[in-house]
């Protein structure tokens, strides 16, 4: 560690695992950034079989001073991972970058840690994403979970200027490559997260924003490349719900998110929605399907009441703390 003495102002954290098609292209686009700002990329390789690990020991061994690389010597899995590495965080400023995607603007580090620096009632910022599809599949599984449709995040998200809290709850998801943050106890959450880790980003970037807020670049300064071997396309889309909907009822005992309460009811009941729309659930005996219908009941009428209150209450909360739409 002496050799990143004295301490970056940024910690890049590149999480990868059997992505030897996409690494080098992922770590030169960092290394080629223009930037007056200090960084070190701390590389996750997730004991990789297919060569990528021999990729980031050469780029490694021409970058000492800002690569540090860890090899796992099993494969942990992208949770743990990522709580391995944010061991390592110390710098003021962090972000992730998965190993199969790239940033597209050299001058990204600058311009989103000048905004921060200017503007310390921003938790952290991000920017669009091009979604680039580098193998379509026939398999019904995965066009289920692409972006086939698609060519940026801004197509199916609803970003704004200022993006706030209850935006994020409604799962307007931000492309994980997009966001540089202020550093906060990453390594507690991550150690403590009990949910799968297939909703990981969504999860970590409302721990970030619960107390503040996100500024938004409407420009595409990131590439996501869209493939089957991707995380999100190992899992049934049924699972993906049930675990974002395992995400939001965590949020109604944090007092960070009590006001947000009508907003997480909500779109917990678009999550229980979704499940019962779908071949999987339809496909069950009658009596588990009632009982997921049972489920969006209850949330259905906690939605409509927390409403209500969240209305009632805005008058003085939304004059008081500027939370304005």
């Amino acid at each position: 560690m002496d050799m990143f003495n004295p301490i970056p102002i940024l910690d890049i954290a590149i999480l990868t695992h059997n992505h030897k098609d996409f690494i080098l292209q992922c770590m030169e686009s960092v290394l080629c950034q223009k930037t007056s700002y200090s960084f070190r990329i701390v590389v996750l390789d997730d004991c990789s079989t297919d060569g990528t690990t021999e990729i980031l020991k050469n780029i490694s061994k021409e970058n000492p001073d800002k690569i540090l690389l860890i090899v796992n010597d099993t494969n942990i899995g992208a949770l743990k991972s990522a709580t391995k590495g944010a061991g390592y965080v110390d710098a003021k400023y962090f972000c992730f970058l998965d190993g199969d995607d790239y940033w597209c603007n050299e001058n990204k580090i600058q311009t989103q840690i000048d905004f921060l620096e200017k503007n310390p009632d921003y938790v952290g910022c991000f920017h669009d994403t091009k979604i680039q599809q580098t193998n379509i599949s026939d398999d019904i599984n995965y066009l289920n979970r692409t972006q086939t449709y698609w060519k940026t995040y801004s197509q199916f998200n609803r970003y704004s200027s200022d993006f706030m809290p209850w935006s994020l709850i409604q799962r307007n998801i931000i492309p994980t490559a997009s966001l540089i943050f202020r550093n906060i106890d990453l390594y507690g959450f991550l150690k403590n997260y009990k949910s799968l880790e297939f909703s990981l980003s969504w999860a970590l970037h409302l721990e970030i924003i619960k107390n503040s807020k996100f500024k938004y670049f409407n420009e595409v300064w990131s590439v996501y490349n869209d493939h089957p071997k991707g995380i999100s396309k190992k899992y049934d889309i049924v699972d993906f719900k049930l675990n974002n909907i395992k995400i939001l009822e965590a949020l109604l005992s944090d007092k960070a998110w009590q006001y947000n309460q009508a907003e997480i009811y909500k779109t917990i009941c678009s999550e229980y929605r979704l499940i019962l729309k779908s071949k999987k659930e339809l496909s069950t005996a009658k009596k588990d399907y009632d009982k997921s219908l049972k489920q969006y009941q209850k949330y259905l009428k906690l939605a409509n009441k927390s409403d209500l209150q969240q209305l009632k209450d805005d008058y003085y909360y939304v004059r008081n703390n500027g939370m304005v739409e």
